[in-house]
């Protein structure tokens, strides 16, 4: 099955919501300002949904880590961070043993399922970056790539699609080859948890 992508899902995404939902969007001068702090260029298709909604406020009030590119569409204020920090955040006396050095910000996830975060590494071609996931098993925390773009992440978390891993995984060697320290990453099957 052929996934409409880029900016023309996350549009459809929109369209879907916006009847439902009062959302705060930010400014282009916003989202250059946050591209400033995180020292990245925001993936196009994040760019187009933080325009839409900064806070997240559109996935409702189930979801657990919004508000981390900070809680006014004016002052952004985003919250970066480490995988080893969001482990032990994740779960009591927790830790993972991923070498990543790379900084990552928290994503949406509802309760109970793995946590997301944006890797603020090296952007394909067409200016995405990968979604981490984590899962922990006791006290070890689990990283993996799950999502090669936020469109497929907001694709999928939206509740519109239900994607398969290769699906999730689109052109997965090209992220690879710009963060081969990905590749050291757990493979986990979305499935298994």
């Amino acid at each position: 099955m052929k996934v409409q992508r880029g900016i023309e899902l996350v549009e459809r995404i929109i369209e879907r919501i916006e009847p439902h939902v009062e959302t705060v969007g930010a400014t282009a001068s916003a989202l250059d300002q946050l591209e400033s702090q995180l020292m990245v260029e925001l993936p196009p298709t994040l760019r187009r949904f933080l325009e839409f909604d900064f806070t997240f406020q559109s996935f409702g009030l189930r979801w657990q880590g919004k508000h981390r590119f900070g809680r006014s569409a004016d002052r952004p204020r985003p919250k970066r961070t480490s995988l080893q920090k969001l482990a032990e955040a994740m779960t009591e006396y927790g830790s993972t043993n991923s070498r990543v050095r790379h900084r990552v910000v928290r994503l949406p996830n509802l309760p109970d399922e793995p946590w997301n975060c944006l890797y603020l590494g090296e952007a394909r071609r067409d200016g995405e970056l990968p979604i981490l996931g984590l899962v922990n098993d006791e006290t070890n925390v689990y990283a993996y790539v799950r999502y090669t773009a936020f469109d497929l992440y907001l694709v999928e978390q939206s509740g519109l699609l239900n994607l398969s891993e290769s699906m999730r995984l689109d052109d997965i060697d090209t992220m690879l080859s710009l963060n081969p320290e990905l590749s050291t990453l757990v493979s986990i099957d979305d499935d298994d948890f």
